[in-house]
């Protein structure tokens, strides 16, 4: 079969956005069937009785289940861009949602002495949606991660009329330039080891919940009783 064109443009020719979303997705389902591979694999006799094989599989996992979370993101800033993401709000108790990310986590931490814990002290409830704010707290949770030392902490309150989540660790806390830039960390940096990507979504999700004129939005800081990076979600 032969294909020819003339002129500016190529007869057929897919719409770039529309073909990178389409491959990303199929990526993102290609990577779920290898990540369950990985996890049968750990399952078996063998991986118990070699250490190494268990650190190795424990960073498949985990280095897997992130690539997954970014796959994700790239498909909600794209739909959301294209105005086809359809918000699901609806009414959830925030010390269940932090339960269920702890729970999500804990099997990637593996052989790390890290701590976390769910410091509710009161039950908070609040309207949004569930899957788009699960995914901004379990972005924040692996960059805790990342720099956490021994702990991280994970948190709801009420404050001035949001509902306020944050991710808490003790490890040296947001760079300088980090807080001095704000939004402009969101934009993407290549040279910097990272793309914004988790922080873009982050500050765009949080802005999708709109209440009597309010907007949710994030918010960075070094303020905290861990004494390390403080991530905080605010939603109207």
């Amino acid at each position: 079969m032969t294909i020819a064109g003339g002129g500016d443009k190529v007869p057929g020719a897919l719409d770039f956005a529309t073909l990178f979303a389409a491959n990303t997705h199929e990526i993102k389902n290609q990577l779920f069937l290898l990540l369950n591979a990985v996890e049968q694999a750990s399952r078996e006799h063998w991986a118990s009785e070699y250490p190494s094989a268990r650190i190795a599989l424990d960073g498949l996992k985990q280095g897997g289940t992130q690539i997954s979370q970014r796959l994700t993101r790239l498909l909600a800033l794209y739909r959301i861009s294209q105005g086809h993401y359809q918000l699901d709000i609806a009414y959830h108790g925030a010390a269940e949602l932090l339960e269920e990310v702890l729970l999500e986590i804990q099997p990637l931490l593996g052989a790390r002495a890290v701590e976390m814990t769910v410091a509710s002290t009161d039950e908070v409830y609040g309207f949004f949606d569930r899957e788009m704010v699960r995914g901004i707290l379990l972005n924040a949770v692996h960059n805790a991660l990342n720099v956490a030392v021994r702990k991280i902490s994970l948190n709801a309150a009420m404050e001035d009329g949001y509902l306020c989540i944050r991710v808490a660790d003790d490890g040296p806390g947001f760079p300088p330039q980090v807080l001095e830039t704000g939004m402009a960390q969101a934009k993407w940096n290549m040279g910097g080891g990272g793309t914004g990507l988790g922080l873009h979504f982050s500050a765009t999700a949080a802005a999708l919940h709109r209440n009597q004129g309010n907007s949710g939005f994030i918010r960075l800081s070094n303020e905290g009783a861990l004494r390390g990076a403080v991530f905080s979600l605010y939603l109207p």
